[in-house]
């Protein structure tokens, strides 16, 4: 059985601001398979939709990733082609997260002069999507393997029985000084990574830049791992969680943070 969690908080800095959260995050826990999700929205001035952006994210790769595991032929493929298969996920991720977006820019159109103020009057027909750029890490456990995927900043740590945590997704060289890749790329299905493995962990959290950069590199492995073990062993994790993360934000990077997580609740924990 695994059990799953999810929290988002709005950061320091976006309440001074009165900015709104531009973080989502969801997760899922079953008999048969978990999972976690994360997105970050840009908040800058042209992507003035992100934080809808970061909400469609988590819904579209919750949906794909259902659909996924629920399909055998899916799921043996990751055995025999795991990089094409997993690319496909991430297509139809993409896939998804364009669809509902055309639908909420249709539903809701933008004024002339709103796109005069961010995009200074240029052309931005079939660009749309860039006022909802958004980032995306997801990560799944089943009984017979794990994987995670991503696309821009954030992190996604593993944890295992002698309390060490590890990061397994590949680095992207490019995420510095700001910048990130977004699923509002045009060539998006060329800039996830992912990471596929039949050693099982005990769990996996994913969470946006504003967690990781409240901490050092080792403080932030080990609140992982005080995390996992947290949720693994209290009732009230959930709650304590949701009253420590403002206060994080608040000492640490004042950004929007936001943390999910799955884990194995067989007999380890018992």
């Amino acid at each position: 059985m695994f059990k799953a969690f999810n929290v988002s908080v709005i950061g320091t800095s976006h309440l001074e601001k009165e900015i709104v959260c531009q973080d989502a995050a969801g997760s899922y826990g079953g008999d048969k398979y978990g999972f976690a999700v994360v997105s970050d929205g840009h908040g800058s001035k042209k992507h003035f939709r992100s934080d809808i952006g970061s909400k469609i994210a988590v819904e579209a790769a919750a949906e794909a990733i259902t659909e996924f595991l629920e399909n055998e032929e899916y799921t043996k493929r990751l055995f025999t082609d795991c990089e094409k298969t997993l690319r496909d996920l991430e297509n139809n991720i993409i896939y998804r997260w364009n669809v509902f977006v055309k639908k909420h820019w249709t539903e809701n159109p933008v004024s002339r002069e709103d796109l005069d103020e961010f995009f200074g009057g240029k052309d931005i027909v079939g660009k749309e999507r860039a006022i909802y750029g958004a980032t995306l890490i997801a990560a799944v456990m089943t009984e017979n393997y794990w994987f995670a995927i991503q696309i821009g900043d954030g992190s996604c740590v593993t944890m295992t029985g002698d309390e060490n945590a590890a990061i397994f997704i590949p680095e992207d060289d490019r995420l510095v000084f700001g910048y990130t890749t977004s699923l509002c790329d045009s060539n998006a299905n060329e800039n996830f990574r992912h990471y596929f493995s039949d050693i099982m962990p005990e769990g996996i959290m994913v969470s946006t830049d504003g967690v990781a950069d409240s901490f050092t590199e080792d403080g932030f492995l080990k609140f992982n791992v005080k995390m996992l073990n947290f949720f693994a062993s209290q009732d009230n994790a959930l709650e304590e969680l949701e009253k420590f993360l403002p206060e994080l934000s608040a000492k640490g990077s004042k950004d929007d943070v936001s943390i999910s997580g799955v884990y194995f609740a067989g007999e380890q924990y018992a």
